[in-house]
């Protein structure tokens, strides 16, 4: 367990104030806790059945209630929580006692020094057996993965021991003929081998190595007793703990035949069959070129299967794999060899359908969507019921890229908010100005097309301010688009049109290019402000982005330190590799990062599993929250604590009310955002100093 980690810790002891004690004894040796003390026998019950506990530290009796009860509880529920008594005397004999009642060690009185050295002990003997644990499940999932690959695999491969078959996949069985892998059960493997190749097949055997593979050619006979030319490897291996002999055949075939095999297996994807995402970007490519240069229109199909983590979290890896390999089965049993079926994402299938017809679009979706939600999927033995978010969306000859034509598609499916439900991708028109004018998707297109192009976008800067002091200069870059009439709209009414039009990575670099333009001017002018620049997905995908802000930090001579990089928690959790490989080239560069909107996913703090940013920044909601109720107070303390727990500073956006500020001065929060602090401004002029909040 990592000294950064919180120890949920139970305490049962009479006294709060040596509960206490035994808190700061933690804090002081470089332990956080969340800690509880028992109050009762029910109290413990229900404690230990609501989250997962490191250790307890448990006095003889307290409360009515003794560390035998504890013990017991524990051995029923077989819950691995280390028990270390907390003896009221120095008599060594309380260590015996304390060890025959079941506890793991005894601490006694007074012996602090000691008792650090025990918890420290058996939290170390505890992670190891949480290890061990999570490695006989992941070793456990491993071995079902790759039975399911072997049962799937197109390369025919069989275990053999001692001459005989143990195991053979369906392609063995389809390569000699025979229509159940079992039949092999009794057929010896040298059976399969012509008359006139079984010396030499008995000279390679003799020839194997132990410890390496071998491979020669020789001629075989299927079940009817037709020769087949193939290729032989055998080399060692284990086949349910037991060792044995992996035997592979490969037919030999002609170059172009091998050719076709290699272009069919490299555009499919291994687990369901269909194709992969690449070739259906390539297809999809080649059907947005059709509708902007023949008016060939098509339809695209995403069909995106409600809450599959969920599944994949119940059923287990190798599970999921067979309920998404059953669902790929489900799909195309509905769709038409003319149209173009792939697996897009883990938990995404799309499909192409040339023509314009969409209501015969509309019709095959809504069969797709009863069928999966009418099916059942089986795997190991259980059951597992799914349903899709199908989103449609046409490609013709206004779609200008393959970006642009999966964008709206995936948000008509993103749309349903529900599942389990059609939707047709509708260009949504947005409202500006206060006549509430309409403006069309084409036209902000246009509009942020001739933004870029004449450098019609705005920036404005937003402070923010140390809680506790500082008197750092720090901005938000908050970006702004203005329209003929003077209407100003916001990156949440014209980023949506943006990403359909591919635009989203030019709009970064000219909001970076003009924000550290004028951050060059602030700092040479004499201020010292740092710039928190926002930046899309896209930027987190573009290779040449880190070197070009290289470039452009040296040769505007600013500190690599006055800039810092704010992601959104949503792209940094869709991209999460992504993210991690760009917050590691910032490092590289001394460049800073910052989650923005932090804590509105559903595990937030996973992603502080992956990504080391120097900032986090808590999503506005919070603010609006913590005068709510208690929990809500309680809930945002615990959060900023556990994140300053890992080195990070934080801060919260959406300040608006000044009675929540000695709230937030209370939760210990490094720095705070809002329009009470200060509106978004024109330039960077705020005077930092003030100590008027």
């Amino acid at each position: 367990m990592s000294n950064k980690e919180p120890i949920r810790l139970l305490i049962l002891e009479q006294s709060l104030n040596r509960a206490e004690e035994l808190i700061v004894l933690l804090r002081t040796a470089g332990r956080a806790t969340r800690a509880h003390q028992i109050e009762s026998d029910a109290d413990f019950s229900s404690k230990i059945s609501e989250q997962t506990w490191d250790l307890i530290l448990a006095a003889s009796e307290a409360n009515g209630f003794t560390i035998q009860s504890v013990i017991s509880q524990l051995q029923m529920l077989d819950k691995d929580i280390p028990v270390i008594m907390l003896a009221d005397n120095r008599d060594p004999g309380s260590i015996t006692k304390g060890l025959k009642m079941g506890a793991i060690d005894v601490a006694l009185d007074d012996d602090d020094e000691r008792l650090m050295l025990l918890i420290e002990r058996e939290l170390k003997n505890l992670e190891n057996r949480r290890q061990k644990r999570r490695a006989e499940v992941e070793l456990k999932e491993t071995d079902r993965r790759n039975s399911l690959l072997l049962d799937s695999s197109t390369t025919a491969i069989a275990y053999v021991h001692e001459g005989m078959h143990i195991y053979t996949n369906q392609a063995y069985a389809d390569l000699f003929g025979y229509e159940d892998p079992d039949e092999y059960a009794g057929i010896p493997i040298i059976d399969l081998i012509a008359g006139e190749d079984q010396a030499k097949f008995k000279t390679f055997l003799k020839s194997l190595d132990l410890n390496h593979a071998g491979e020669e050619e020789f001629g075989c006979v299927d079940n009817e007793g037709a020769t087949i030319l193939t290729t032989l490897i055998m080399s060692p291996a284990t086949y349910d703990g037991e060792p044995c002999t992996q035997a592979i055949f490969k037919p030999l075939v002609d170059a172009s035949e091998l050719e076709d095999r290699i272009k069919e297996i490299s555009s499919q994807d291994l687990l369901t069959g269909l194709f992969n995402r690449q070739y259906f970007i390539e297809m999809l490519d080649r059907a947005v070129d059709k509708a902007n240069q023949e008016k060939q229109s098509s339809i695209i199909l995403y069909m995106a299967i409600d809450h599959f983590p969920r599944i994949r979290s119940e059923a287990g890896i190798s599970n999921a794999d067979l309920v998404l390999g059953d669902l790929a089965s489900v799909i195309r049993g509905k769709v038409s060899d003319d149209h173009l079926m792939a697996r897009f994402g883990d938990d995404v299938f799309t499909l192409l359908i040339e023509g314009n017809d969409k209501a015969a679009a509309q019709a095959l979706a809504e069969d797709i969507r009863g069928t999966v939600e009418g099916h059942m999927s089986d795997a190991s033995g259980k059951s597992y019921q799914v349903t899709l978010s199908i989103g449609l969306s046409m490609i013709a000859e206004n779609t200008s890229t393959v970006e642009e034509a999966i964008s709206r598609a995936h948000q008509a499916s993103d749309s349903i908010e529900e599942g389990n439900a059609i939707a047709f991708y509708e260009p949504r028109n947005i409202t500006v100005g206060e006549e509430g004018k309409s403006v069309s998707a084409d036209a902000l297109k246009d509009l942020i097309t001739h933004a870029l192009e004449e450098d019609q976008f705005k920036l404005n800067f937003q402070p923010i301010v140390s809680l506790h002091g500082e008197d750092e200069e720090q901005f938000e870059v908050l970006l702004r688009l203005p329209d003929a009439e003077g209407n100003i709209l916001r990156p949440g009414q014209f980023m949506g049109a943006a990403e359909d039009a591919g635009l989203l990575q030019k709009i970064d670099r000219w909001v970076v290019f003009q924000a550290v333009k004028q951050l060059a001017d602030q700092r040479e002018a004499g201020g010292k402000a740092r710039l928190f620049i926002n930046v899309s997905h896209k930027t987190l995908t573009d290779e040449e982005f880190l070197p070009w802000m290289s470039v452009s930090l040296k040769a505007s001579r600013l500190a690599s330190d006055s800039i810092v990089f704010q992601l959104h928690e949503n792209d940094a959790t869709s991209y999460i590799k992504q993210a991690a490989s760009f917050t590691k080239g910032l490092q590289e560069l001394h460049i800073k990062s910052s989650i923005n909107h932090f804590g509105c996913s559903l595990n937030p703090f996973n992603l502080l599993k992956h990504l080391t940013p120097d900032f986090v920044k808590l999503d506005g909601s919070f603010a609006n929250q913590i005068e709510e109720n208690e929990e809500k107070r309680d809930e945002l303390v615990e959060m900023i604590h556990s994140l300053q727990a890992t080195g990070v500073l934080t801060a919260i956006s959406g300040v608006e009310d000044p009675s929540i500020l000695p709230t937030l001065f209370m939760t210990g929060i490094n720095y705070i955002q809002g329009n009470y602090i200060s509106d978004p401004l024109d330039d960077m002029d705020y005077d930092f100093s003030s100590e008027d909040l």
